[in-house]
């Protein structure tokens, strides 16, 4: 049986997942799906429901060889960056491709995936995320979602403290102030982009890796709003409460999720607050942190033992 790492080249969790693969004796390939179709070959057939993936390194394996597939990063295909002119040759043949891979990522056979593409759609739609979230009786902050400025004012002016976020992801977390929303270039941004304004919760930023059923949390002590610019950041393995295990894991098979890193804001009470569960987290600096091999628990979770 293979095992493939869907990623780049220069990615280091890529890398070093494979590295880890390849040390248990396992055949494992690293999958940059950029290199489709240019570098790379992908066969289908439906009636039989048999396929097969030629990779760049010239290396075939059929569909049912693939015991496991550990998703660190998605790369687009080899002529993504044409699609911006929806009826040309090049952008349909970009679709074309894409349209082979989603048939990939979702054949109902024994691949394990580390995430799935359905996993990673819940994610990018973070307000849904939130929505189904909630709906388990987790606590979330509160939280708005637009670009109507008279509305974010009410927002702003509710809460005692809060904080503004991109909708998608890709920037830090910022305390919202009254000069913010002042500001002249606010409703110029406002019309590129909505924000996410959410209750500020006073106390400390806890992170649950969630692996199958295992849950491993780390105290992210940092006073910083956004504990990912704190160089200073203390880092301290905790116990996880039954309640969070259960609610943890809840979430992660909401979200279609077989492994996540769930991040949570635990008030001076010791409520946790759902923030975000992200279906490709960094781990390597935890595992170097805290002495815990969320590698190892991953590859046991792709062998089947999870």
């Amino acid at each position: 049986m293979a095992f493939i790492v869907l990623g780049q080249q220069q990615d280091e969790h890529a890398q070093y997942m494979l590295e880890k693969l390849k040390m248990r004796g396992l055949d494992a390939y690293l999958l940059s799906t950029h290199d489709f179709p240019r570098k790379v070959q992908f066969s289908y057939e439906p009636n039989e429901e048999l396929g097969s993936l030629t990779l760049a390194c010239g290396k075939t394996l059929t569909l049912d060889e693939i015991q496991a597939v550990f998703w660190r990063g998605f790369s687009g295909v080899s002529d993504e960056s044409t699609r911006e002119n929806y009826m040309s040759a090049e952008s349909i043949a970009a679709q074309d491709a894409m349209a082979c891979l989603r048939t990939w990522f979702f054949l109902d056979n024994d691949t394990i995936w580390l995430n799935s593409w359905e996993a990673f759609q819940h994610h990018k739609e973070k307000p849904f995320q939130l929505t189904k979230v909630k709906r388990l009786g987790v606590r979330i902050p509160q939280t708005y979602v637009g670009n109507n400025l008279a509305d974010i004012k009410t927002a702003f002016s509710v809460l005692k403290q809060s904080i503004f976020k991109p909708v998608f992801g890709g920037a830090h977390t910022e305390l919202l102030t009254e000069a913010h929303l002042e500001s002249e270039r606010v409703t110029a941004a406002l019309a590129k982009s909505p924000i996410t304004v959410q209750e500020f919760i006073a106390g400390t930023n806890i992170r649950s890796y969630v692996i199958g059923d295992k849950v491993i949390s780390v105290e992210l002590k940092s006073d910083r709003a956004d504990f990912r610019e704190d160089d200073n950041m203390e880092l301290l393995a905790i116990e996880t409460p039954a309640e969070i295990i259960e609610q943890s894991r809840q979430i992660a098979r909401t979200l279609h999720l077989n492994w996540t890193a769930i991040d949570w804001r635990r008030n001076e009470r010791g409520e946790y607050y759902f923030l975000e569960a992200n279906p490709s987290p960094m781990f390597i600096g935890f595992e170097k942190r805290s002495g815990i091999s969320i590698t190892d628990h991953l590859v046991d979770y792709m062998l089947g033992k999870g």
